[in-house]
């Protein structure tokens, strides 16, 4: 076991990387979706949803959707996971159906850590709507004119350790994750639809570095994100939360983008069964570089229940 970790972390940094991924949230709750091995790496199941809109005021402007669910099975070392995400950006939408799959072992380097590594298979809908395009120059070669989709299937693989992985309100822990995405680089051209654009499909990464400071009924968790995509894009992620337990929780964040971020969420405990909570949070985004006027405001919102086994 310890020869497959050395393999998986020896081979993750000499991919090349890109991206059109969705990019990752200030949201904990299921960032599975960027590292399979991250699927339910504690001792409870979780399903939810969440709506982002980007850049409020632009025309277009980006929109995901996203619909998910992970749960730990205990006794087998594993967990299992799946999500539906919809990605509307204009004339161009995205739609990805995704299982994830992660083993997990105790490597003993200190009492009680765990590693996981995990896997993820997805299919994907790629559909432009070329009656949706506004353009200046009605010639232009790349002008799409008609409607088309395509499907193809991809794969990703991740690497997710943390130092203790049962209630995440028992004791103080750090974590460390990193991922690799569309493994399967493919061309996306269309068909009868007047262009000779490809949306090439490229590998892309992401890392991730956070810590949970427990206190009695609360808890501090930093983290910072890390995404890289081809060619030389570095974009990082600074979150800091605190989560009163069962109760609320609230957090900031801020991205190299320029991107700041405010967070809040109300917890309902023990909501129609014993353990079990509802969690509903909204993120409101804003951009204070030099393209705040155009970028504007976002906002996300999130929904899910937690049950603890």
């Amino acid at each position: 076991m310890r020869l497959i970790l050395l393999t998986v972390l020896a081979l993750l940094p000499l991919i090349g990387f890109g991206q059109q991924l969705s990019s990752g949230t200030p949201f904990q709750n299921y960032r599975f979706i960027w590292n399979p091995a991250m699927t339910a790496p504690n001792e409870h199941w979780e399903t939810g949803l969440s709506f982002r809109q980007e850049w409020l005021g632009f025309e277009g402007a980006p929109q995901t959707a996203t619909i998910h669910g992970q749960y730990p099975f205990l006794r087998e070392n594993m967990s299992l996971g799946g999500f539906f995400m919809y990605d509307d950006v204009g004339p161009i939408r995205f739609s990805t159906l995704a299982v994830t799959y992660a083993y997990k072992f105790e490597p003993r380097f200190i009492r009680g850590d765990q590693l996981s590594i995990g896997v993820m298979a997805m299919m994907n809908q790629f559909f432009v709507d070329g009656l949706d395009v506004k353009v200046k120059d009605e010639d232009d070669a790349l002008l799409l004119v008609n409607e088309s989709s395509q499907f193809k299937p991809n794969a990703g693989i991740g690497v997710f350790y943390t130092t203790y992985a049962r209630s995440t309100y028992r004791k103080t822990y750090y974590y460390a994750g990193i991922a690799a995405n569309q493994l399967l680089p493919s061309d996306v051209t269309f068909e009868n639809v007047g262009s000779d654009g490809n949306l090439k499909r490229v590998i892309h990464a992401n890392a991730l570095l956070g810590a949970r400071f427990i206190n009695d009924e609360f808890f501090v968790e930093p983290s910072l994100w890390f995404n890289y995509s081809a060619p030389n894009l570095v974009n990082a992620m600074l979150s800091v939360r605190i989560e009163q337990y069962k109760a609320f929780w609230a957090g900031l964040s801020f991205s190299t983008d320029q991107t700041m971020g405010i967070q809040v969420g109300y917890i309902v405990p023990d909501l129609w069964i014993r353990d079990g909570d509802l969690r509903i949070g909204a993120l409101g985004s804003y951009n204070i570089g030099d393209f705040s006027r155009a970028r504007g405001m976002g906002f996300e919102i999130y929904c899910g229940y937690w049950y603890e086994l």
